[in-house]
């Protein structure tokens, strides 16, 4: 496998992958909601939820990558 083809070929999920990837999705939306709330609005709260959603799918690529060498 190339390099490409880790960074950018589709991961068919297993069910167990697929349940873990929801749990986390719904953790980090729970903080996301609790971040809106106690955060004012502004430039500063928006780069706090881009970062929140960047992690997000940075944790999506680890788990879809799982057991893969680099």
């Amino acid at each position: 496998m190339t390099e490409i083809d880790k960074r950018f070929d589709y991961r068919t999920l297993d069910d167990e992958t697929r349940k873990r990837r929801v749990q986390m999705g719904k953790k980090i939306k729970a903080l996301a909601i609790e971040l809106d709330a106690l955060l004012a609005d502004g430039w500063e709260k928006k780069q706090a939820l881009l970062r929140l959603e960047e992690t997000m799918m940075w944790a999506n690529a680890a788990m879809a990558r799982e057991g893969q060498r680099s």
